[in-house]
């Protein structure tokens, strides 16, 4: 009763904070071994998912993020399991976990991302989807990376709460991959769960126009932004190819309104 006090709290602070918005979940998965799999973009990942998500599912965790007294108030809210990927011993312990018919939250990467995209894919929770045949439910999490509780170094922009937006994709699975080793196998999944995580950020992203990513992209940015540099090596930032843009959107649209008047 008190933790799911807790959540309801967090839920509802955290909803207010990072705007949350949930999209493509119309309802449960009805799948008796399943495997949530999401790209992992800051520590607010796993907290995101456990109040969002309609599922109660165990979070596999790597082993060093359970050194974080943080952490560990944080994941005392959720049922956790500590594996290293990298140790096939824990992931024998996911398999039986999805056999007995527990959700399974994991994050394939493993890690935090440092550079805002894709990092490595292990194969370990791969070869566990192959083996258990568990559908696999991709959710793409798009926002936590531009939080303070991201590890993305550089000029990358950080905001407060910036809005965080978790993208449910349909679900999937991967064989058993044909291979004369185990090794070879474990391999050839971990390529198909790669796959995987690709084409979820490629079809989560927003159907827009190129001058919509440009507005949405300076929003993210700031409009003094230094981005590009002509042949004159002059510099121009997000707020002047904003005003580049318009005298051309003006003259097209007196082109328009000429051809209609002409009846062409």
């Amino acid at each position: 009763m008190k933790r799911r006090f807790v959540r309801w709290i967090l839920s509802r602070v955290l909803r207010v904070l990072f705007r949350v918005r949930i999209e493509g979940l119309t309802g449960k998965v009805a799948a008796s071994r399943l495997m949530i799999i999401a790209n992992h973009e800051s520590f607010l990942d796993g907290l995101l998912l456990g109040l969002f998500l309609p599922f109660n599912p165990v979070f596999v965790v790597h082993t060093g993020v359970t050194r974080s007294l943080f952490f560990r108030v944080v994941l005392s809210q959720v049922d956790y399991l500590t594996v290293d990927p990298t140790n096939p011993l824990g992931m024998k312990m996911v398999i039986s976990l999805i056999e007995e018919g527990r959700p399974v939250v994991i994050f394939p990467e493993g890690r935090i991302t440092v550079t805002g995209s894709l990092m490595k894919v292990y194969d370990g929770p791969a070869f566990v989807a192959a083996k258990t045949s568990a559908t696999i439910l991709p959710v793409r999490l798009d926002g936590p990376s531009r939080s303070f509780f991201s590890r993305i170094s550089g000029k990358y922009p950080r905001r407060l709460f910036p809005r965080v937006t978790i993208s449910v994709q349909p679900p999937t699975s991967i064989t058993m991959p044909e291979g004369p080793t185990a090794k070879l196998r474990r391999r050839k999944a971990g390529e198909a769960m790669r796959r995987i995580m690709q084409k979820m950020l490629f079809d989560s992203r927003p159907k827009q126009t190129l001058y919509s990513g440009l507005l949405d992209t300076m929003s993210i940015y700031g409009r003094r932004r230094r981005v590009v540099e002509d042949l004159k090596q002059i510099e121009y930032s997000y707020g002047e190819l904003l005003k580049m843009t318009l005298p051309w959107g003006d003259s097209r649209q007196n082109t328009a309104r000429r051809a209609n008047v002409s009846g062409y």
